[in-house]
């Protein structure tokens, strides 16, 4: 399937939201005050909304990547062999992050360096589960980590493949002849579980949370072709799914199934050509999309190191060095995000996946 430039741009939007969310936190939190506007804070600033966009996102482009794989038959081969491509995905950047933070922590505790928290949080019978993806399920009672901390939606995403395959199949049937049943009871699963849990980080609420919102991505798919489909993809319909997910963000402090809900009809908006696909789709967007995954799950590192480069004392002593420490603080994010996706991302899903380049492009 042809990539959907507004999709991947929606995905930089919304990595680039969870950064400006945490640094704005981080620098609040030793005296950086960034004051802004209510309603700016919700709709720009808030981070942990843009997890559940990401969770509903991926389902939505999984489901049309491989609606075609598992609809009629679910065999050994296929199954694995998309395992082997979404590992491939998200694996070598896992990697090397997980890597990476461990030397600069193994490096402050051989230094005694000084650090804005106790080293002490840093639990090296953890990093098992980390390498192996399974530390947000909170299977040992240890919580999501702290390690790289965006890595425990990572976790919950790699439970998600596991499933996915099934899911389709088991739903095939019904996706071609009552759709919209699915889409309905994905909405009502998805809102029981909010009921039953507040959304979390770890254990049940993170499953919870990660699956139900990437179940409903699935299922909304089936919905393409449909009245509804055709109306969301016009200039009035997909206007109104940005206003209606921008309602959401304005009428709820905190995140919850209502966000996933409200976004799934703004990526069926994003297929088609209208006003609001063009825009993320503008060749700035776009690239910040491409290496959205570097910038989501490298932030925290990327920010620790350009704290201490930038100096946070230094920024609190006036407008003018804050506003130059905060375009130093994005700039290196996003310069080490490119690095990370053209020497580490590409590369390793190339290798683990079995492609290779050639002359002619990707083999």
């Amino acid at each position: 399937m042809a990539e959907i430039r507004s999709l991947t741009g929606l995905r930089g939007v919304a990595a680039l939201t969870v950064f400006l969310a945490h640094t704005r936190e981080t620098l609040t939190e030793q005296g950086v005050h960034l004051q802004v506007p209510t309603l700016v804070e919700r709709l720009f600033l808030s981070g942990g909304r843009q997890v559940d966009i990401f969770f509903v996102l991926s389902g939505f482009i999984l489901a049309l990547t491989y609606q075609a794989w598992f609809s009629e038959r679910l065999d050994r081969r296929s199954y694995f062999k998309f395992l082997q491509r979404r590992f491939a995905r998200i694996y070598p950047l896992h990697f090397v992050m997980l890597i990476a933070v461990i030397a600069l922590v193994v490096a402050a505790k051989l230094t005694q360096a000084q650090t804005r928290y106790s080293l002490d949080r840093f639990d090296f019978s953890t990093l098992p589960e980390h390498f192996l993806l399974l530390h947000a399920l909170n299977l040992f009672g240890n919580g999501p980590g702290i390690w790289n901390p965006p890595s425990w939606s990572i976790s919950i995403e790699a439970l998600a493949y596991l499933l996915f395959p099934l899911l389709l199949y088991g739903c095939a049937d019904w996706a071609r002849r009552r759709p919209w049943v699915l889409v309905l009871l994905a909405i009502v699963c998805g809102f029981g579980l909010n009921a039953a849990t507040h959304w979390g980080l770890d254990g049940f609420p993170a499953i919870a949370r990660g699956l139900s919102e990437f179940a409903l991505g699935c299922m909304v798919v089936n919905l393409s072709g449909s009245p509804v489909d055709t109306w969301l993809r016009s200039e009035l319909g997909s206007t109104t799914a940005v206003a209606v997910l921008a309602l959401a963000y304005a009428l709820t402090p905190d995140t919850g199934f209502i966000i996933g809900a409200a976004a799934a009809p703004l990526l069926l908006s994003l297929c088609a050509d209208n006003a609001v696909s063009k825009v993320l789709s503008t060749r700035v967007i776009f690239y910040v999309g491409e290496i959205s995954y570097s910038i989501y799950l490298g932030h925290f590192l990327y920010c620790s190191v350009a704290y201490r480069v930038i100096s946070i004392p230094w920024m609190r002593t006036g407008a003018l060095p804050t506003v130059l420490g905060l375009l130093f603080i994005f700039g290196f994010v996003i310069a080490l995000s490119s690095v990370t996706y053209f020497a580490v991302e590409r590369p390793g899903r190339n290798f683990l996946s079995g492609r290779r380049k050639s002359k002619t492009g990707v083999v």
